[in-house]
């Protein structure tokens, strides 16, 4: 990463082309990715941020080096890189080859089997935290992984019963109504206020209308 990318206009006038990389933040722990790829851009969507990256000084980076510059630029809330690429260069191809390998396999969400992993070998432990005998589990965000939390599927397959109590905000409290079935419970980002303005409790009443009594 060399400078935030500002102007594609003034980029494309210099004759290079462009692409955009994109990949879930952090704290979404969204296991799907989108990957865009333009040639000129002539409009950057509000609040997106892009960091630019000049190809041509990337000769030596493997897969691995693009996965950590992929995985600190997440970690800082960036949403992108644009990949500032010379015709000539003959780096170009394998370099750009490389960073869409990485954009497209970056994942942030926890694998299953590791969830399953900790919560078989810390569920015992008597300072674990059980509700009616089953140990407590959340999450926030994950949505992607929605499946693995369902009766007999991946997690509860393995582990037995769970309270899962997950952070969803993201589906909104119309979408939690249709995975009621696979949590116990669930909390949500809505408690925090919208910018600079005061909260009032109509994002509650919301949420407490989307269960419609089918949860304790």
């Amino acid at each position: 990463m060399s400078t935030w990318y500002k102007d594609p206009a003034s980029c494309w006038a210099r004759g290079y082309s462009l692409s955009i990389i994109s990949w879930p933040l952090p704290h979404h722990a969204i296991l799907s990715l989108i990957t865009i790829l333009h040639v000129c851009i002539s409009a950057v969507a509000a609040k997106s941020v892009f960091a630019h990256v000049v190809v041509g000084n990337t000769a030596a980076h493997t897969v691995d080096t693009w996965t950590t510059d992929i995985t600190l630029a997440a970690d800082a809330g960036i949403d992108a890189f644009v990949l500032n690429c010379g015709y000539t260069d003959s780096n170009t191809p394998t370099q750009i080859a490389n960073a869409f390998t990485t954009a497209e396999s970056y994942r942030t969400s926890w694998p299953a089997s590791e969830v399953v992993t900790y919560l078989n070998q810390y569920k015992t432990s008597s300072t674990y935290f059980l509700v009616d005998g089953a140990p407590f589990a959340s999450m926030f965000e994950g949505t992607g992984n929605v499946g693995d939390w369902a009766p007999g599927r991946a997690i509860r397959g393995a582990v037995g019963g769970v309270f899962f109590m997950p952070d969803w905000t993201s589906l909104g409290a119309g979408g939690i109504a249709a995975d009621l079935a696979n949590i116990e419970g669930f909390f949500s980002w809505d408690m925090w206020s919208n910018g600079a303005e005061n909260k009032t409790d109509l994002s509650d009443v919301a949420w407490i209308a989307a269960i419609d009594g089918n949860l304790t």
